[in-house]
């Protein structure tokens, strides 16, 4: 039996709770996508649209984003980590923002601060003189 070629990724803690968080608010949105049916005109009623609460299933999720639904299930299991374009298409599937997806997330993830970049943080080593030090303040 010939040995694989390359690494398996190893999956951190964290990820397999984002994995998880992102996975059930896709089965959320599937239980309970809304959908809006137009009804027409006829001689006894005016146009309206009806909103209707209707079960979307993984086939049907699946075949709309371009994947199996074997590939819905693993998402929604957290097995599988969903890439930004995936969630996107998944959002305009569901005419939900990106945002309803990733909202636990941030929570988990928490702020990240960007790091500074001044010159007091620039070691001094790394600066031929002290006047580019002092001339980039």
């Amino acid at each position: 039996m010939e040995k694989r070629k390359y690494k398996a990724k190893l999956k951190t803690p964290l990820d397999v709770k984002i994995n998880k968080i992102i996975g059930n608010k896709i089965k959320e949105a599937r239980h309970n996508r809304e959908i809006l049916i137009h009804v027409p005109k006829t001689s006894t009623t005016t146009s309206h649209t009806i909103k209707k609460q209707r079960l979307c299933t993984q086939s049907e999720l699946a075949k709309s984003i371009g994947v199996t639904f074997q590939q819905i299930q693993k998402y929604e299991r957290g097995q599988n980590g969903t890439s930004i374009i995936r969630l996107l298409q998944i959002s305009n599937f569901f005419n939900l923002p990106l945002t309803y997806f990733t909202n636990g997330v941030t929570k988990l993830i928490g702020q990240v601060k960007p790091p500074i970049n001044n010159s007091s943080t620039i070691a001094p080593s790394l600066v031929a003189n002290k006047e580019e030090l002092n001339m980039s303040v």
